[in-house]
């Protein structure tokens, strides 16, 4: 009796082996399959367009992302086109959607309600899945509170910004209770006109299991010529970390935060802090928190204030040398700046230096100074210099970024600005 072999996928006809390949919905799945064999991308060549669109779209937009209007077009093409354009607009929140969807007026609100109430029950009127309100009409509070309560559900990053608006707790906690999904949440707003009510005992904030980015920008600065004599600021933040702190790895805030009592406790998993610096560097307590927070940070980000790389400075950071990959600051360079100080993070591999500098002439060795930011660490990969000095600029150009990627054995991308 003959032996009869078992059908194998290669046996299959070409028709029956498209209809198998369509049921494939990663493009990855499908980049796999026409990378098999020659008869395999025959069949498919015709759906590559289609189904290959949400891998080359992050690669088009890296170096001139496509305005807004293009971007709509793209996305009612077909079901595939508008899942792959819809990923962007919801991971680059940021950037085309800050063209549509910050809210600035009555007018833009009452529209955007229309339009979402015109709309199937369920529908997600928020390209992207985010909206943001920068208001200074007090007609538009209402109004995008209506907006959040009754079509919120589906938002995953929401920014608020009542800069000339009381924001009392018992406003925050009913917006937040329209957004059950969001995961990043942004406030924006004066301190002066931050109403602490009466605590989270009087207004509890809603659950919100899927939060994990909390971003607090201007509360807690004062206006020009005004001194912040009260603890409002610290309330607020106790009251939205005691609900919310737990579940959170990235907290963006002024130093600030570093007075709150207990931070360390209220953001106890926190991994990528970022604090911003308008109006002086740290000081002696703050970095004494630093020092003392049990925090297991892999990104740390200190932004918009040039900070002194101070013995001081070092030994706080020192708390985080065995976790710390990823460190952005901004620095002012002086005649005694060490970048052998970096060398405390055996685990970097990403280093991004805002240098500012008041020296008008070149110090001595300052060119292999910097020259060693390249090796400051052995697991380097990324090193990103904006020199905002002239001075600085004419040594880095002279230095040469090709002689400086081959003096280190894992540097494959390093970047100077000027």
């Amino acid at each position: 009796m003959e032996h009869l072999r078992p059908t194998e996928l290669a046996d299959l006809p070409n028709e029956m082996l498209e209809e198998i390949f369509n049921f494939l919905e990663d493009p990855d799945d499908f980049l796999s399959v026409i990378g098999t064999c020659h008869r395999w991308n025959d069949i498919m060549a015709y759906k590559k367009t289609e189904r290959l669109f949400a891998k080359v779209l992050p690669i088009l937009q890296e170096s001139n992302p496509f305005p807004l209007r293009t971007m709509l077009t793209a996305r009612q093409i077909n079901r595939k086109w508008k899942m792959g354009t819809d990923e962007q607009l919801e991971l680059n929140p940021y950037g085309f959607q800050h063209q549509a969807y910050i809210l600035e007026d009555t007018e833009q609100v009452t529209r955007l309600l229309t339009h979402a109430n015109s709309l199937p029950q369920g529908a997600n009127p928020f390209l992207g899945k985010y909206l943001g309100n920068i208001s200074q009409d007090p007609g538009v509070y209402e109004l995008f509170r209506q907006l959040i309560q009754q079509h919120g559900t589906p938002l995953k990053n929401i920014l608020m910004g009542f800069t000339f608006n009381t924001f009392p707790h018992i406003e925050l906690a009913s917006i937040l209770g329209g957004v059950p999904n969001v995961e990043t949440l942004t406030i924006l707003g004066y301190i002066q006109n931050l109403d602490a009510g009466g605590g989270a005992d009087d207004h509890p904030l809603p659950p919100l299991p899927h939060l994990n980015s909390v971003g607090i920008i201007i509360l807690g600065m004062p206006r020009e010529n005004q001194e912040d004599t009260d603890d409002r600021f610290q309330r607020f933040v106790s009251y939205l970390l005691t609900a919310y702190g737990e579940q959170l790895s990235t907290f963006q805030c002024t130093k600030d935060m570093l007075t709150v009592d207990g931070i360390g406790e209220l953001l106890p998993n926190i991994t990528q802090p970022e604090f911003f610096i308008r109006r002086s560097t740290f000081n002696h307590n703050e970095l004494q928190v630093l020092s003392h927070v049990g925090w297991r940070l892999h990104t740390l980000q200190i932004s918009d204030f040039a900070i002194q790389l101070s013995p001081e400075f070092f030994v706080a950071l020192n708390n985080f040398s065995e976790t710390l990959e990823d460190l952005l600051i901004h620095v002012e360079l002086e005649e005694n700046f060490n970048a052998d100080s970096l060398v405390i993070f055996p685990l970097l591999k990403k280093l991004e230096l805002y240098i500012n500098s008041e020296l008008r002439s070149i110090p001595l060795g300052m060119k292999d100074k910097l020259m060693k930011l390249g090796g400051v660490a052995p697991n380097l990969e990324e090193l990103d210099i904006t020199l905002q000095n002239d001075t600085l600029c004419d040594v880095a150009w002279g230095m040469g970024m090709e002689v400086m990627s081959s003096l280190f054995k894992k540097l494959n991308w390093v970047k100077f600005h000027c």
